[in-house]
């Protein structure tokens, strides 16, 4: 199982101190006692070595809803660090506060916004260390892929998880897209906001962009700007195509499928995911560099 429980965090402290060690503990709604940890494993360059302070919103949470959630979570986590990094300088994963570790045979995430984080001790100098292996990295994903399939039914001759690909049987991947990245790339609120196709062309760098999808190890990002269902001949919906702004081997606005995001890998191994902190915003602040010549024609 994949856990998102962000919006139940009170408060943790983690502590990297010792090398290839992460210990402390986290607070969550929903749980009457600390939660402790005993990991394996550092975090990013711009953390490491250091002890954190954590602080979270989960006392304004509902109570009952919490710990229906937490129901199942085990007091104390054993396992690996996952990517663990304040999103400081150097940024060798993601800008933002990101929390992931592998316990009990299941993925842990939290995502925080930078003020929630306090340094209680200083990191190492960036220089002195490397970044993490994403190889390991891969590896505890190919671990959690393993049990992702065998929740799924899938037996073991039948799915394959490895430290660069991950094959499960295809009428269940979206299901386990979906387990594995603890959310879904197209969630109701998503939907229900997006422009259809066409709603917002003429805006150039004014169009707004509603939700952002990436790859975790590497620098494909997908903006998009609008969508719609696309149907088959009977008229049920057999995908969903949007329109938007693509950062890869270069930044270019083209379609691109549901689908396709689903079923793309990043090249350890991880599947897209779609940035939960995103806010919308303006092509122009996305991507200021494409839209200055425009600008500077109309002045």
């Amino acid at each position: 199982m994949a856990w998102r429980p962000t919006e139940y965090l009170i408060e943790a402290c983690l502590d990297n101190s010792v090398p290839n060690k992460v210990t402390g503990w986290m607070k969550f709604a929903g749980m009457n006692e600390k939660v402790i940890f005993d990991l394996e494993g550092n975090f990013h360059r711009d953390i490491r070595g250091a002890k954190v302070r954590l602080r979270g919103d989960g006392e304004s949470a509902n109570p009952e809803v919490a710990a229906k959630y937490m129901d199942g979570f085990a007091q104390t986590q054993r396992g690996s660090v996952g990517d663990m990094t304040a999103g400081r300088e150097p940024v060798d994963y993601v800008s933002y506060p990101y929390w992931e570790w592998y316990a009990q045979n299941e993925r842990v995430v939290v995502e925080l916004e930078p003020d929630q984080v306090e340094l209680l001790t200083q990191p190492i100098p960036a220089c002195e260390s490397d970044p993490l292996d994403r190889k390991k990295q891969a590896e505890n994903m190919a671990n959690f892929l393993c049990g992702v399939a065998s929740a799924c039914g899938i037996p073991e001759n039948r799915a394959i998880a490895t430290g660069n690909t991950v094959a499960v049987e295809r009428a269940k991947k979206v299901v386990a897209n979906n387990k594995i990245r603890g959310m879904k790339l197209l969630p109701k609120e998503i939907r229900e906001t997006l422009p259809a196709l066409g709603a917002q062309d003429g805006k150039g760098g004014k169009a707004v962009v509603y939700v952002k999808y990436f790859t975790p190890s590497s620098n494909w990002t997908w903006f998009a700007i609008s969508g719609e269902p696309v149907l088959s001949e009977s008229g049920s919906e057999i995908d969903f195509r949007f329109f938007g702004l693509v950062f890869g081997h270069e930044k270019e606005f083209g379609y691109f499928l549901l689908s396709e995001l689903e079923e793309v890998r990043g090249p350890v191994g991880l599947p897209i995911e779609r940035d939960l902190h995103f806010k919308p915003a303006t092509l122009e602040q996305i991507a200021p560099e494409m839209f200055r010549e425009v600008k500077n024609n109309e002045r």
